[in-house]
């Protein structure tokens, strides 16, 4: 036995002592037994290594109006902003929910769940070894397709950014890992299987297409009802719609992929649509400084517009890395609301 191998079978013992690894490390074992992990890892593999083949080994620059020039210098960020955040902020969680909605429910209704309990398991830990198995089910088949992915952005002709392609594996995985977290949670609380799915549909719905919309109501809420205007207003939107882990993760990848002086101020001020008051939550929530921006209109000529110009430094709570712990913060949400609801639950 090797250096290396003796020192990992001396910490899987170490961490037996934990009822919650035991419990995980059977939920990854049998997702290995099983074709979903191989057939994920397939679907992973296949969605994220054939955009880079049509639009990199194929005329998909010249039929664009892109040059060669701009194909590698900027085709990492076109790649990223325009197929993989869509597809990633829409694909990943509903594998997320196929992956967990049945961890919990399924073993309740089949009469399992009373067996793994009667063995030394407390309830935490059956909620904590499934959401890390499940995390790592579903994680396992999307780290090797971004390696893939990565091999083979850098076998084309454009330039690898290893910095750039790492956040944003690292944004991506987390993302899809908090989506485990809340569908495994779910599961618990529910009886039956069919149940636990409707409901992470119904989340999954919400968070996706109207969580933003609900944000922007509440802010208007304050302002017609309570007289709340101005920085106060749009201080409470911006923090509604930043604790959304699917706006979390896109303004973070906006963040990333701009390629202005102030990133983190144009992706945060970029969840605002135009009703929104763009000089206030410029100057009074971001920091900004308020002028007029140069751009190219029709015609080759120039046009001056009112637009967030400079940065004073965003406010640390709307930085990447705070809103990176907003977004991973709902694994331990996910589980704590999940292990309350699941301990005065009659099994």
């Amino acid at each position: 036995m090797s250096a290396e191998s003796g020192a990992l079978a001396d910490i899987d013992e170490r961490l037996r002592e934990f009822g919650w690894y035991t419990v995980s490390k059977k939920e990854f074992r049998d997702a290995i037994r099983s074709r979903g992990l191989w057939l994920l890892s397939l679907i992973f593999a296949t969605a994220f290594i054939a955009p880079v083949a049509i639009a990199l080994y194929t005329d998909f620059a010249a039929g664009g109006g892109i040059t060669a020039q701009a194909l590698q210098e900027q085709g990492m960020q076109l790649l990223l902003r325009g197929i993989y955040l869509n597809m990633v902020t829409l694909l990943l969680p509903i594998v997320a929910i196929f992956v967990g909605y049945a961890a919990i429910s399924k073993e309740r209704t089949s009469g399992s769940l009373k067996i793994l309990l009667s063995l030394p398991h407390s309830r935490r830990d059956v909620i904590v070894g499934k959401v890390l198995g499940r995390c790592a089910v579903l994680g396992v088949p999307l780290i090797i397709a971004l390696s893939l992915t990565a091999v083979f952005i850098t076998a084309s002709n454009i330039t690898f950014k290893p910095e750039l392609f790492g956040l944003f594996s690292l944004f991506t995985v987390m993302f899809a890992l908090v989506f485990v977290a809340i569908t495994v949670s779910i599961s618990g609380v529910f009886e039956k299987s069919s149940w636990s799915g409707v409901a992470n549909f119904i989340v999954y719905s919400y968070m996706t297409f109207l969580w933003n919309a609900g944000a922007n109501g509440i802010g208007s809420a304050l302002q017609d009802y309570l007289g709340v205007t101005g920085a106060l207003r749009w201080h409470t939107v911006i923090l509604l719609k930043l604790v959304n882990p699917n706006q979390a993760y896109k303004t973070l990848v906006d963040s990333l992929l701009s390629s202005g002086e102030t990133p983190v101020l144009s992706a945060r001020l970029g969840m605002f649509g135009r009703g929104a008051n763009q000089e206030v939550i410029c100057t009074g929530v971001l920091n900004g400084v308020w002028g007029n921006e140069t751009v190219q209109v029709l015609g080759g000529q120039t046009a001056q517009i009112p637009a967030c110009v400079e940065s004073n430094g965003v406010p640390f709570v709307y930085s990447d890395p705070a809103v990176f712990v907003f977004m991973t913060v709902w694994v331990g949400i996910a589980a704590a609301l999940s292990y309350y609801t699941f301990s005065l639950a009659d099994l």
